[in-house]
């Protein structure tokens, strides 16, 4: 046997490889930079936790963990805020926002695999008796199955992870976006209600020292019609 044929043979398996090898380094490479969160301009905990946790011996709950019912505790207020919760166009909006972000991501991830396409068909053909060399009737079947992939794109420089990334980022942005809108819009029926609240209370007032003006006017007005004070009084 030629030496260099076998010496080629045996080349033949790493030339083979070498291409798939650069392929895969090349696919880890990205050219998305790297995103950094930035701390938010908010404390994550309320003034004065640190000091009741550590009396408690407790760790402190984030303020993000506490739940609106757990701020509002009026029941009458509870079912005012989840009938605006219900009932809000702006967060149905943010809701179906969501799941369009939701299905643009799944979209998104989805192009980092190949497509497979299955599929089966059936034909059926019946020859009569009259024509048939037996004299009967014969019904003939034939199956077919395919089986493909669909146009595959090679993540050389990270363009379709970095693609899926940003759909994941714009889903995740979206979902707190809605959760902003439902913060704010708890936040907004809840001022209304205290500033209900405030003015019922203040009309109340006004209406205890209008009665008690009233009282004092008519026992000054008696006493006048007795002659025990003057006009002046």
């Amino acid at each position: 046997m030629n030496p260099s044929l076998t010496h080629r043979a045996a080349h033949r398996p790493r030339a083979l490889m070498t291409p798939l090898l650069l392929a895969m380094l090349l696919g880890g490479c990205t050219l998305m930079p790297d995103y950094q969160r930035p701390a938010a301009p908010v404390a994550s905990q309320f003034a004065g936790d640190h000091s009741a946790a550590a009396a408690s011996g407790t760790p402190a709950m984030a303020v993000s963990d506490i739940g609106w019912r757990d701020v509002f505790t009026d029941p009458t207020l509870q079912e005012v805020i989840s009938l605006s919760l219900a009932n809000n166009r702006d967060l149905r909006v943010a809701v179906l926002n969501i799941e369009k972000a939701r299905a643009q991501y799944g979209v998104e991830r989805a192009a980092l695999f190949p497509t497979i396409n299955a599929a089966t068909s059936e034909s059926a053909s019946r020859t009569p008796a009259d024509l048939s060399a037996t004299g009967r009737a014969l019904t003939s079947r034939s199956y077919t199955a395919t089986l493909g992939f669909s146009a595959y794109e090679l993540d050389l420089f990270g363009r379709v992870r970095s693609l899926k990334e940003q759909a994941l980022q714009s889903f995740l942005s979206t979902a707190e976006a809605r959760r902003s809108t439902q913060i704010t819009l708890i936040a907004e029926v809840a001022t209304a209600w205290l500033t209900l609240a405030s003015d019922q209370d203040r009309l109340r007032l006004a209406k205890d020292t209008l009665a008690s003006q009233s009282s004092s006017y008519e026992l000054t007005q008696r006493s006048f019609d007795l002659g025990s004070s003057s006009a002046l009084t």
